[in-house]
């Protein structure tokens, strides 16, 4: 496999446990407003919230099934506020730093004052209680109840803890400020509060900017959580850590808390819509590592995922996508390659959910150098990224090394291969040296020294090239000149449009070809002037050219290159970007930029200059990826043995295969018509995760996948399951 965490991850064979799972799934019970999703141990708690409940998926039954109620021929509903559409649960970490859960699952609704708190347990499943917030709910995140002291193991467990924020209220919580505010709240356990055991009222933590919303929380250790903001403009909006300090009154907000730390400058200032964090990751390193099988291993909550907010930028692609942030210093974090990490995004479409699984088994197959795709195998990834998005792919990424998956060996490349006018492939024809495609940089000879001498080095520099296609055409025709209507009053001039940029115009020595529907005329009329039309962006071709008698009534023409610049360069749609696009006159520049680090992204290499060049041979020590990546330039170099009509088709491959997969929702027997737009994610937080379970509201139902057989870059079927 290529570089990165995938390089070296365990075959699911040398994995502890089984590596598949042929447990048979069922599943219906009725869901209608399948908003959100939470998992508790082996329960998935979904919002039904036309039908104001919530409904649980048991994932420790054989078939999986929904669990049933007391009549056993409907599933169990937990009867929440109305209309729910948001879940969280409680969230903790053992003293090694593992996932733990705790006693109590969350439900809100957008525009409700209210939150329900349900007994997580699966012989409670029942309400316990419903709290009134005082002012509109706009998000929430719990903590576990602290562990018993090792002195008393058997102790009960203390409290959960609730944190939410709610929009600024009236009376009698205090003076208008304008801002949004976090409230704590204590819950004791189930079996107290099924005691009688009083809920004590919430106590404002912490307090918002006036203007300001919270729609994101996240817990992390040592009582800290994350808080996500926006601005009531949208253009802004913090992130920031803030540590619960067991308030035991209100604090005051007639002026803003101060965070216990600033995250913004990491996600580029930008709102975060999305938030998320991890338990510990156990890491085996890869085989650079001087010791064999050394295991690394990440703290609990060292990095804060987000999605920001597209709001903020009018959906502009600088401002969406995943970032990673180090909670301990609010920088971005880097990726493999030690560099500041791109922003991860679908291939289209906006992120609708995010999760991370601290041990998954996934199904991978590569491309090797020689462009072969191998089998797939199971590997394990410590850190998974899950990115569901609106346009229904559903994106999986490296989180450890906070990059995509690279499932290309090969490198950024370009083939050639010469075609006639019918696309079809001449076999006859070689095309060396007749198009030159690279990526140019110029190093002195002498490092450090501009005005020495230079070598030049020609690539393709990975993570700045895109798939593309392009075709060279000799004597091509110009597209919107194809076919059109002829002025037979004047029989030797051709009123044509004429683009505003130079490299796409008809230029004297192009020629005109005169046709009809089955006739095209052997004699070219060399265009020999060019004149003003008799409108904007219009142009009179004037040639000299006798016009054959048995041409003469040809009601059409089309235009083509010729002369000394007798090529067009095309795009995949068969748009034309230049004609300037031989040697002499420099090339055609596609722009690029980078928008992935392959791993040796900061690393130096040898480059040996020539005799020509530096005039002795000379080693030189150059960056392997220049700063700013140059444009790739596209050159004809010659024209081989070309007729007109032919071209040299050129494609360019990244070198970078990401993993995305689909949904086959087009295929009516797989029962996945209506699961085209997906939503929350979640998945298990132990070892050896192979499954994880997406809400669709298209669908009124839940998406199981199965990670060790899902498909990249392809729409799925087999690797799915649904429980509606």
């Amino acid at each position: 496999m290529k570089r990165g965490t995938l390089a070296l991850l365990l075959a699911c064979a040398g994995l502890s446990g089984a590596c598949s799972d042929t447990q048979a799934t069922t599943g219906f019970a009725g869901l209608s407003g399948t908003y959100d999703l939470t998992l508790v141990g082996n329960l998935v708690f979904v919002t039904s919230s036309d039908r104001d409940e919530l409904q649980v998926l048991n994932l420790a039954s054989n078939p999986r099934e929904f669990i049933p109620a007391p009549n056993p021929l409907e599933t169990l509903a937990i009867p929440v506020l109305d209309r729910p559409d948001a879940l969280t649960h409680d969230i903790g970490y053992d003293a090694e730093g593992n996932d733990r859960t705790g006693p109590f699952v969350y439900a809100r609704s957008a525009g409700a004052t209210e939150i329900s708190v349900v007994a997580a347990a699966p012989e409670r499943l029942v309400q316990m209680a419903r709290l009134q917030a005082g002012s509109l709910v706009t998000s929430f995140a719990a903590r576990a109840p602290a562990l018993p002291p090792a002195e008393t193991p058997d102790a009960p467990p203390g409290p959960s803890t609730l944190y939410f924020a709610i929009q600024d209220p009236d009376s009698p919580f205090g003076p208008d400020t304008g801002g949004a505010r976090v409230l704590r709240q204590a819950l004791p356990g189930p079996e107290a509060l099924d005691a009688g055991e009083a809920i004590a009222p919430a106590v404002t933590l912490f307090c918002l900017a006036p203007g300001e919303s919270v729609q994101a929380m996240t817990i992390l250790p040592n009582d800290e959580f994350v808080v996500a903001t926006r601005s009531a403009s949208g253009r802004a909006g913090r992130t920031l850590v803030v540590t619960d300090t067991h308030p035991t009154s209100n604090v005051d907000c007639t002026t803003p808390s101060t965070a216990t730390r600033d995250l913004s400058a990491g996600f580029d200032n930008v709102p975060v819509r999305l938030v998320a964090s991890h338990p510990r990751v156990v890491v085996v390193a890869d085989d650079t590592s001087t010791t064999e099988n050394e295991t690394v291993t990440a703290p609990p909550g060292q990095f804060v995922f987000g999605v920001r907010d597209e709001v903020a930028c009018s959906g502009a692609a600088e401002c969406t996508g995943v970032l990673a942030v180090e909670t301990a210093t609010g920088t971005r974090a880097t990726d493999l390659s030690g560099a500041p990490m791109f922003a991860l995004r679908p291939t289209a479409g906006l992120p609708t959910g995010l999760s991370l699984v601290p041990s998954a088994r996934l199904s991978v197959a590569q491309v090797d150098a020689s462009g072969v795709l191998s089998t797939a195998r199971l590997v394990r990834v410590p850190l998974l990224g899950i990115m569901p998005s609106s346009n229904g792919s559903i994106s999986l990424f490296s989180a450890w090394d906070r990059s995509e998956f690279d499932l290309d060996d090969r490198g950024a490349q370009v083939s050639f291969v010469a075609r006639d006018s019918t696309e079809t492939d001449l076999t006859d024809q070689t095309v060396t040296g007749i198009v030159e495609v690279a990526q140019k940089v110029e190093y002195p000879c002498v490092p450090n020294d501009p005005s020495s001498p230079t070598v030049t080095r020609r690539t393709l520099f990975e993570g700045s090239v895109a798939n593309s296609l392009y075709r060279v055409i000799f004597e091509g025709i110009f597209p919107w000149l194809a076919d059109q209507p002829r002025d037979m009053t004047t029989p030797s001039s051709f009123e044509v449009l004429q683009p505003d940029e130079s490299q796409k115009q008809v230029r004297v020595g192009d020629v005109i070809v005169l046709t009809s529907s089955t006739v095209v005329c052997t004699t070219d009329l060399v265009v020999t002037s060019i004149r003003p039309g008799t409108g904007a962006n219009k142009v009179f071709l004037e040639t000299t050219t006798p016009i054959p008698d048995d041409c003469s009534p040809l009601p059409n023409f089309t235009v083509r290159a010729s002369g000394s610049q007798s090529f067009l360069l095309v795009d995949a749609d068969g748009n034309l970007l230049t004609r300037d696009i031989e040697t002499v006159t420099g090339g055609y520049q596609i722009p690029t930029a980078y928008y992935y680090h392959p791993p040796n992204f900061l690393k130096d290499i040898p480059l040996v200059g020539s005799n020509s060049q530096c005039g002795v041979v000379q080693d030189l020590t150059v960056p392997a990826f220049p700063s700013t990546p140059p444009p790739v330039v596209v050159n004809v170099a010659g024209r081989g043995r070309l007729s007109r009509g032919d071209r040299v088709v050129i494609t360019l491959t990244s070198g970078v295969r990401t993993y995305v997969f689909g949904v086959n929702s087009t295929s009516s027997s797989s029962g996945l018509s209506f699961y085209t737009l997906p939503g929350p994610v979640v998945a298990p937080q132990g070892g050896n995760v192979g499954l994880a379970y997406i809400a669709y509201p298209s669908a009124d139902g839940i998406l199981q996948v199965n990670l060790e057989q899902v498909v990249d870059n392809v729409l799925n079927t087999v690797a799915l399951e649904t429980f509606e």
